[in-house]
């Protein structure tokens, strides 16, 4: 499946799901890239943005959502960094910009991890495991 898995985050931790997520590609391994990407997104069947937003849309973020037509992404599924695992005003902000550029938003898999400390950004084996399994479940979702 052509799939991007792109992250927006100064946290480490979160950007270890994201890579953790690439890795687990086989068929293409998928790296990581940062949000804007060096290449942009053509005729993906799925983007993965995994995504630090505080209580302010960073404008890179906003700008390269805003740019997610159908001819780009055809599947848009985030995983936000969060404590209280619900969506906050800000991450629905960016779901509602993918809807409006035109990407098929799959809000049901909406997925949460919580961030590291400054001294904790590794995963553990369970934490991968999940971020994997869960992306694994939405591409059969696809298919």
């Amino acid at each position: 499946m052509k799939m991007r898995v792109l992250y927006s985050t100064g946290n480490k931790k979160i950007k270890n799901y994201a890579i953790a997520i690439g890795e687990a590609q086989d068929e293409q391994r998928a790296a990581a890239d940062t949000i804007p990407p060096a290449y942009s997104c053509d005729n993906e069947r799925l983007v993965v943005m995994v995504v630090s937003a505080g209580t302010k849309l960073e404008d890179t973020v906003r700008r390269f959502t805003g740019e997610l037509t159908k001819a780009r992404a055809k599947n848009t599924v985030f995983v936000f960094e969060s404590k209280t695992k619900t969506i906050s005003p800000t991450q629905q902000q960016l779901i509602d910009i993918a809807k409006e550029a035109g990407t098929n938003v799959l809000e049901e898999y909406t997925h949460f991890v919580e961030g590291g400390s400054l001294f904790s950004s590794n995963l553990t084996i369970d934490e991968r495991r999940e971020i994997v399994e869960w992306c694994d479940k939405v591409k059969e979702n696809l298919a």
